[in-house]
């Protein structure tokens, strides 16, 4: 059987990358920080996955994998040397460590290396000074709603859906093509999910936060809420379309969001989509990229200047990060924010027009 080792056994690495390794046919090996959690999985062996849909909830049982401690490094080391695949969902912040771990480590094997991290080309870009062509770099897009868990299970929920798209460019293909994993054009698939999903994501949540609503669920019950988000998908829909140079259909695309936002059982908290502010509003992200582009074609906008309003009329403190962000970039005016935070330098009187000073 191929051997897999992924860093990062918690609800992603449980809930979603175990269960499409062992579908094709990999032995799973966790390997994380937290001991305890580690114990757990090796004293058990197995947990369930129970997937929320729309309308209705289904049960998976995992088994037959085990652990090792991140500190155990004659053991981690070993694994690695055998693994055919190793994957990780560990935050983007720590995959350059592992994958230097990675190629310190002698071994003849040929491998295949996947971070599934919510960052840009988080395999590729993690590695770019390593000289080596022992370990296929594959960059991947991964899109799956972890709602809340109970900390003292391994049983992990998740809602139904779940993607995995995988940059066509690589030449070997460690996971077989099935209804979640797919090979396609990373770049587009890449800007798709993060405006469309994480951006619209993003929107509802401050607009939520503006009245008073605790999940994201609740901005597609209430009639106000569903038309700002069908507003915005439609307005984010064409910024990709402008981006990406293609005739696709996103209707489908855009439907399966927002019935995807739209379930209760997820309990998705505003104030967990709305944390670091800072990060999720900056230059060439989910907000200001697909702004950029409609800005420059002189299309609709409207669903961006409420949240603009929102953030500069408000505080939120209880959202991890927006009082800094407050403090730091929103004490000024709007011209000011757009030409120090997002480097403005041209069309600013667009911005200012259109947006407001």
């Amino acid at each position: 059987m191929k051997t897999a080792v992924h860093f990062g056994a918690g609800n992603i690495g449980r809930g979603f990358i175990a269960p499409i390794l062992q579908e094709n046919e990999y032995e799973v090996t966790f390997i994380d920080i937290n001991s305890e959690l580690i114990e757990q999985i090796n004293n058990l062996n197995k947990y369930k996955i129970t997937s929320l849909g729309l309308k209705t909830n289904t049960d998976k049982h995992i088994e037959n994998v085990n652990g090792i401690d991140l500190n155990d490094n004659s053991k981690v080391t070993e694994k690695i040397a055998e693994a055919d695949l190793i994957t990780t969902s560990v935050g983007p912040k720590f995959v350059s460590d592992i994958f230097t771990r990675i190629l310190n480590t002698k071994t003849t094997k040929q491998q295949s290396f996947i971070a599934f991290e919510n960052m840009y080309r988080a395999s590729t870009s993690n590695s770019i000074n390593s000289n080596q062509d022992r370990i296929n770099l594959i960059d991947a897009v991964v899109d799956k709603i972890i709602p809340p868990q109970k900390a003292s299970s391994l049983d992990v929920s998740v809602e139904e859906y779940g993607s995995i798209i995988l940059d066509e460019e690589t030449n070997i293909k460690p996971l077989n093509q099935s209804e979640i994993v797919s090979y396609k054009n990373y770049e587009n698939e890449f800007y798709k999910k993060l405006w469309l999903l994480n951006g619209l994501h993003l929107k509802l949540a401050y607009f939520g936060l503006s009245q008073n609503w605790k999940f994201i669920h609740e901005v597609m019950q209430n009639e106000k809420g569903k038309i700002f988000a069908s507003e915005s998908v439609i307005a984010l829909a064409k910024a990709y379309k402008l981006y990406s140079k293609t005739d696709e259909n996103l209707e489908p695309f855009s439907k399966i969001i927002l019935d995807r936002f739209s379930l209760p059982e997820l309990q998705d908290e505003v104030f967990r989509v709305a944390r670091n502010p800072e990060f999720k509003f900056a230059i060439n992200e989910r907000f200001e990229f697909p702004l950029r582009y409609l800005i420059s074609e002189d299309e609709e906008i409207k669903t961006f200047k409420i949240i603009l309003d929102i953030i500069f009329n408000n505080n939120f403190d209880d959202v991890e990060g927006f009082n800094n962000f407050k403090h730091r970039e929103l004490s000024h005016d709007k011209k000011t924010f757009y030409d120090k935070f997002w480097k403005i330098d041209t069309n600013i009187q667009k911005y200012t027009t259109r947006l407001g000073e």
